[in-house]
């Protein structure tokens, strides 16, 4: 089963069956009772488990290549994307959760404890997809605070060789060098200056996109505390669980702020330096230009 398939596709085809048409409306008889309701939302939602059960593995997978040579900008999308996916999954299940208890009568006992045994499965399952959500942050976190492993290129392509060729013919004639060196080494000062801001802008849109999945996370241990609320069954202690989920939330959300404070504070001085370097060779370049006057 694929997780990039959009769950609602599945629970339309499914309703789909109850009506012979758009233009048409359904005759009584073929509107379906509460039961034939029951039922078709346990498909859906046992459908739904399966499909964050699914997404859950997927992430399991992914943490253990945060951080190796497979950790690139597509996976990282991917992973993001397999997140925002399951959380939609999780939400509509909740709500079909409370279309499900709305259709069960005092009397209704087998229907009940199939509700019931869905309910947990639900929860089961969104604890366990949220503590592996919290830990694929945390390592995505790490890693964005290592260095890159190779250094940016500057002479790739036929550009960089002939760029490279007359830096070797300025070197072996010194009457070459000194009105060439100092625009040179300024053009590349500028070119580092905008591979650092834009390595600082991505960095910074990425600790967004987590704290982004963190709160949906949030917004998920929310409409679960409702279920167990509508179910009259250890409420307290899955109110203790949630609190302290909001906490572990809030401190996460905390310390991705405070690195991208961090990141802030990291990029505004290393532009003052490079500024204050190209400053310092541009004069130098001035002072060789009239001196060889």
């Amino acid at each position: 089963m694929s997780l990039w398939n959009s769950p609602g596709g599945r629970n339309a085809q499914n309703y789909g069956s109850t009506t012979q048409g758009f233009g048409s409306a359904a005759s009584p008889s073929r509107m379906p009772n509460p039961v034939q309701r029951f039922h078709q939302l346990c498909d859906n939602i046992s459908s739904n488990i399966f499909s964050i059960n699914t997404a859950t593995s997927t992430l399991e997978r992914a943490t253990k290549q945060l951080g190796t040579q497979a950790d690139t900008e597509a996976f990282r999308d991917k992973i993001h994307v397999t997140q925002q996916n399951a959380n939609a999954t999780i939400k509509m299940t909740s709500a079909s959760l409370h279309d499900l208890a709305g259709l069960i009568g005092p009397a209704d006992k087998q229907l009940r404890l199939q509700s019931d045994r869905l309910r947990n499965e639900f929860q089961e399952v969104v604890k366990r997809y949220s503590n592996l959500q919290k830990e694929v942050a945390t390592r995505q976190r790490y890693s964005m605070c290592t260095p890159a492993a190779a250094p940016r290129t500057r002479t790739s392509g036929w550009g960089g060789l002939e760029a490279q060729r007359e830096e070797e013919e300025a070197a072996l004639i010194p009457g070459l060098e000194s009105p060439q060196s100092p625009v040179q080494q300024q053009q590349h000062l500028v070119a580092d200056l905008d591979y650092e801001n834009a390595l600082l802008a991505e960095r910074e849109r990425r600790m967004r996109q987590i704290e982004t999945d963190m709160l949906d996370c949030n917004q998920i241990f929310k409409d679960l505390a409702t279920l167990v609320h509508e179910q009259g069954e250890t409420i307290n202690s899955i109110e203790g669980n949630i609190e302290s989920t909001q906490i572990n939330t809030g401190q996460a959300v905390d310390q991705l702020r405070s690195a991208a404070e961090y990141q802030k504070k990291y990029r505004k001085k290393a532009c003052c330096l490079l500024i204050l370097a190209v400053i310092c060779i541009a004069a130098l370049a001035l002072v060789i230009y009239f001196s060889a006057r």
